[in-house]
């Protein structure tokens, strides 16, 4: 076996892409990305490879001329840990079930960081940081994917365990179905929603009237709610508009609450979303005139609700107001008034207070997810 190395390479990186589709092809639950989206991350005009503090190298293995396996290694410059200290990342990992291909991988993406970088903490996966796709799915491969989800071959969490990553941290999904059971779970919600209303805090919808001032009060509020989460990373308001852009179909203003506190200082927000995975998933990871034919009619079957985003700011959090519980209710009502009744509350960080918001009464979660780190 051969692994060959490379910054920018058209011919490797058509190879470093096709290899991505050509490992989950037969797959029915796996939602292709598109393919422009994917050659665009790897193309030197990417955002991320702009900023000279960063740097990366992508890695492809190889049994004979045949592919067998990818990495990339990268150096985030502003990706810390909690303690100060530098990360790097490894991503875009995909392998046969070999362990001795996904070592030989992990093992030149790693010598590189640690050899050529000085890093000595590495986290994976992780493309490029927290904003892009990262953690591996660990339980939940029987379920039906929703946008968004870290999917995976079952066996590569395995392969990084052996390698000698331990698990950094751990998120999980949870799929609730029927009105009545949501409305019982946000009962208490209600409750305090009702007191802040009294106290003078406001949950506003997203006017898509004044959309660009909108989108920089909500990209400024999960920056301050989101600072002190594992390996956030501020993002300029042009990348954040990009990325939120992409779930443009997706997006329900009903279902974007901005919540103010009595002063009328944003404090908190709500984001779901229409889960649209069927009509992506049918497109099969291009943009032509055909396959955006085929979103279009997928899209108006599109039954269940993502609630894939909310939080307060720590000033809030210190208050015990209660804003969170209040703004999950506000926006579970806004879902069902609209006639959705199967909601995903998805990538919760495990023992977050989001847990909580449920009630006793909560199902178990069906899915699972680890991002992993590896100290050299």
């Amino acid at each position: 076996m051969a692994i060959k190395s490379f910054t920018y390479d058209p011919a490797l990186t058509d190879l470093f892409v096709r290899f991505g589709y050509e490992i989950y092809q037969g797959d029915s639950n796996w939602i292709p990305p598109f393919r422009q989206e994917v050659y665009a991350q790897l193309s030197p005009e990417f955002p991320f490879y702009q900023n000279p503090e960063n740097s990366h190298r992508h890695f492809l293995a190889f049994s004979g001329e045949r592919v067998v396996g990818r990495i990339s290694a990268m150096v985030n410059g502003d990706l810390k840990d909690r303690d100060g200290t530098p990360v790097g990342t490894v991503g875009f990992f995909e392998s046969i079930d070999d362990y001795s291909v996904a070592h030989d991988l992990l093992d030149s993406a790693v010598a590189w960081l640690c050899e050529q970088k000085r890093i000595r903490r590495i986290w994976g996966p992780m493309n490029f940081g927290i904003w892009h796709d990262h953690r591996f799915m660990t339980r939940g491969f029987d379920q039906k994917l929703f946008c968004g989800e870290p999917y995976n071959k079952p066996y590569y969490p395995a392969f990084f365990e052996r390698f000698g990553f331990n698990s950094k941290q751990e998120w999980d999904s949870v799929e609730i179905t029927g009105r009545d059971a949501l409305t019982k779970m946000i009962a208490r919600g209600a409750e305090r929603y009702k007191l802040l209303i009294k106290r003078g805090y406001r949950f506003d919808l997203f006017d898509m009237r004044n959309f660009k001032e909108e989108l920089r009060k909500l990209h400024a509020v999960i920056s301050k709610s989101f600072g002190g989460f594992l390996g956030f990373t501020p993002v300029p308001f042009e990348e954040f508009e990009k990325l939120f852009t992409k779930s443009r179909y997706a997006f329900n203003a009903r279902f974007c609450v901005l919540a103010y506190d009595e002063k009328d200082t944003l404090a908190g927000f709500a984001t779901a979303f229409i889960e649209l995975s069927d009509a992506i998933r049918v497109m099969k990871g291009k943009n032509s005139l055909v396959s955006e034919l085929r979103f279009l009619y997928n899209r108006r079957k599109a039954d269940r609700i993502n609630f894939y985003i909310g939080g307060v700011i720590p000033e809030e959090v210190e208050k015990r107001s209660g804003l969170g519980r209040a703004g999950f209710y506000y926006t579970i009502k806004q879902i069902l008034d609209a006639g959705f009744e199967t909601l995903l509350l998805t990538l919760r960080v495990k023992g977050n207070l989001a847990h909580g918001l449920l009630g006793r009464n909560a199902p178990e979660p069906q899915r699972e997810y680890i991002l992993y780190e590896l100290n050299r």
